[in-house]
């Protein structure tokens, strides 16, 4: 690697550890505060010296890559491996970017070995993407990572022109992999038929003599793994006889495999797998829908509560999320399961707030968000609200200190136009009359608040973005992290609880004139309360632009800069009113902004360390 790359690698590295922080590490609230403002302030020398290797080192690579020298472009294929390696697809913008132009690189020279490795890394790159945004957007990269793996894959044609093993091996991966560009439920047939099609060439005893260095065994259990994730086509119910016992026979492969690697190795049999073979034989008709019921509430009560490792976390949170799939089948379910679906709840609180510093934080909200999504609410029970609270307050600090944040400018907002314009609050939670407005103020303030605190909640659907800070994002990752409001709506709106916040988290980014700002699906006039809208737009443009702890890509505005923009945007970005009370309470805000902040970290301290203290400590 050249001095650029390893400078790039070496920054990403110091930014790991500085990123790595949690309340317990310190030993007061302000102790943690000023060790999160120090740790923001020495990121951002490495941060800008990243993007100076990309501005003037990488991209222009990238983008006169067919004049690069065999040299350079050794070096990149080594300061990719090396960087994929380092973050684990954390910086999955620039791995991306990197074989894209490889890709070129090696179709324009006619290096087959490089082309197929690129094509893989490249859609790879892009599956990682689509994971993240699958629950707003499953398709938007689909159909290229059809092309790239397609294309990867078709060089099994020239099967015997090619000599290097691991080359092959990127063409077996590619075929398998392209059953990753289907979705499960509206493109299952397709998804199907690679299958089969790649199972028949990994079992095909020619291709195994051919190249007998190649992990064979792996790659037939890893594509039979993938068609169990077709179980989502089968509790539709209209699969047909043959997609039944495709998913069986991948169910049954998988379950001989982890019995044996079990005994030979004297483990237990990983849960994940031990789910498929369950909901398989109930889909096929071998097992009632109690018997699954059974089998699964056996499987999760096994699990331990101090197991944070990646099939921990799958018993202990993802898999009551498949089990509430299968309670919503039947409305006597939802019913007679209730304390099984309330001890699930309440487990899934304490495993999160007694997560080690150490856990795997990608893995843990991985499996965490499924449960959110099929969250079911019973009277007198856990809500909805109050597990997402515990999400934003728990798991990311830099969401946690912003809701906070902007939840305490929302209020003393609120406060001022209490005295000020209360004829402009019409409408908020409800109360249509001056007289309501007035006489409901503390009711509205506790509303207001929550607002602010759950505004941003989608955004923990996308926390992959935000776990290496160590670069700018890339503009396709802006785009998909604007996706936060539409996730975010989706979620509060579906509970009795949290759904009169979804107007806020849907339409916060939002212009007030509907001209800028996104999405564009939001819709003002259509909005059930576009007043507590308007109050959370402004204050979280101003927490957002004076936060100068939890930013470490730039310096915070002064407040001559936020209250100069707040006016050029009044009536336009936002609601006039609004801006108003903003402006006209300038020095308030001022003083609000240089206090709030630690208040903020000094909240989300003693909310964790509570929380630590409450459910015993983490194991």
């Amino acid at each position: 690697m050249n001095k650029y790359e390893t400078a790039y690698l070496d920054n990403t590295k110091k930014i790991m550890e500085l990123v790595r922080i949690q309340p317990a590490d310190s030993g007061s609230a302000e102790a943690f505060y000023a060790d999160c403002r120090k740790r923001t302030f020495a990121m951002r020398p490495l941060i800008a010296e990243n993007m100076a290797v990309l501005r003037d080192f990488l991209i222009p690579l990238f983008d006169d890559i067919l004049t690069a020298s065999t040299e350079t472009v050794a070096e990149l294929v080594e300061f990719d491996d090396a960087l994929t390696t380092l973050t684990k697809q954390a910086d999955n913008g620039v791995h991306y970017q990197i074989n894209s132009a490889l890709v070129t690189y090696a179709r324009q020279k006619k290096e087959r070995g490089l082309l197929i490795r690129s094509l893989y890394h490249s859609a790879m790159a892009l599956y990682n993407y689509n994971n993240i945004i699958r629950l707003t957007d499953p398709s938007r990269f689909l159909w290229k990572m059809r092309l790239l793996f397609g294309e990867a894959a078709g060089y099994i044609r020239c099967y015997d022109e090619i000599d290097d093993p691991e080359t092959r091996g990127y063409i077996h991966r590619s075929m398998s992999n392209l059953a990753l560009c289907y979705n499960s439920l509206t493109e299952a047939e397709p998804k199907f038929a690679v299958l089969r099609r790649a199972l028949r060439i990994l079992k095909d005893p020619v291709y195994q003599q051919k190249t007998p260095s190649l992990p064979w065994g792996l790659f037939i259990t890893k594509t039979h793994q993938e068609r169990t994730t077709l179980l989502g086509h089968l509790r539709l119910e209209n699969a047909s006889l043959t997609q039944l016992q495709e998913v069986m026979e991948s169910a049954e492969y998988v379950h001989h495999e982890q019995c044996r690697t079990a005994q030979e190795k004297n483990i237990p049999m990983q849960p994940q797998w031990l789910y498929t073979y369950y909901a398989s034989c109930y889909h096929c008709g071998f097992y009632t829908l109690a018997e699954l019921f059974e089998n699964l509430e056996q499987l999760y009560i096994s699990a331990s509560q101090t197991d944070y490792s990646q099939q921990g976390m799958y018993t202990n949170l993802f898999l009551p999320a498949v089990y509430t799939e299968y309670v919503r089948k039947d409305a006597n379910y939802i019913t007679n399961k209730a304390p099984i679906m309330q001890l699930i709840y309440q487990r899934a609180l304490q495993y999160v707030r007694n997560a080690p510093a150490g856990v795997n934080a990608e893995f843990l909200y991985s499996y965490l968000r499924p449960l959110m999504v099929n969250f079911i609410e019973y009277p007198n029970g856990i809500s909805l609200k109050e597990f997402v609270y515990e999400f934003i307050m728990g798991r990311h600090l830099g969401t946690c200190v912003h809701s906070i944040a902007v939840a305490q400018l929302a209020t003393f907002l609120l406060s001022c136009m209490f005295g000020r314009c209360p004829e402009a609050l019409l409408g908020l939670s409800g109360f249509h009359t001056v007289e309501e407005i007035l006489s409901h103020q503390e009711e509205l303030t506790s509303y207001v608040y929550d607002c602010g605190m759950f505004h941003d909640i989608g955004k923990l659907f996308f926390l992959q973005l935000f776990s290496l800070p160590n670069r700018q994002w890339l503009s396709v990752e802006a785009e998909i992290c604007e996706s936060h409001a539409i996730q975010g709506y989706r979620l509060l709106a579906a509970a009795p609880s949290t759904a009169s916040f979804a107007p806020v988290a849907f339409g916060h980014h939002r212009y007030y004139n509907g001209r800028g700002g996104y999405p564009e699906e939001f819709s003002r006039e259509k909005c059930k309360d576009p007043v507590a809208v308007d109050l959370i737009a402004v204050a979280d443009f101003i927490e957002y632009r004076g936060n100068d702890t939890g930013n470490a890509f730039r310096e915070a505005n002064s407040p001559e800069q936020i209250f100069a923009q707040l006016k050029e945007g009044r009536g336009t970005r936002f609601h006039p009113a609004v801006a108003d009370a903003a402006l006209g309470a300038r020095e308030e805000i001022t003083e609000l902004l240089d206090r709030i902040r630690p208040e903020a970290y000094r909240d989300a301290y003693e909310y964790n360390i509570a929380s630590k203290n409450k459910d015993g400590g983490s194991k």
